[in-house]
């Protein structure tokens, strides 16, 4: 684990966890406030922080790791966006699908869930792809 590993794992996590409040706190927050059946009410939670953050930062450690392993020769940005959508693949959407078939979240909501998600992680990807570029 050298400087890039952490400078990658840093600067995807400040991505990834900015993003998450954009979207759902403020984008989002109509949508849930009208589920406060299927989700928590809006209200700071010491515990749920620090669960959300480990959540964070494990996800851009292991992004940061994967991305090592398939960097090529090639610009940062087009690996950047390839390596988050994949991630997107094998994480946000899948995720996304299962909450919507346990739930009783409107489609609507679940379409959004899934775009936005998919953003986050792809943005992450860029950034961890910058700190890897040749």
């Amino acid at each position: 684990m050298d400087t890039r590993f952490w400078g990658a794992t840093l600067a995807a996590f400040v991505t990834g966890f900015v993003l998450c409040i954009i979207f759902h706190g403020f984008i989002l927050y109509q949508d849930y406030a009208g589920l406060q059946a299927v989700y928590r009410p809006p209200v700071f939670d010491a515990l749920f922080f620090v669960l959300l953050v480990l959540a964070w930062l494990v996800m851009s450690a292991a992004m940061a790791a994967l991305y090592r392993f398939g960097v090529e020769d090639k610009p940062y940005l087009g690996q950047g966006v390839r390596f988050g959508l994949l991630a997107a693949g094998v994480g946000a959407v899948p995720y996304g699908l299962f909450a919507y078939s346990f739930t009783n979240i409107t489609g609507a909501l679940a379409i959004k869930q899934l775009i936005l998600e998919a953003i986050i992680v792809t943005a992450m990807g860029v950034v961890i792809a910058w700190f890897y570029r040749k």
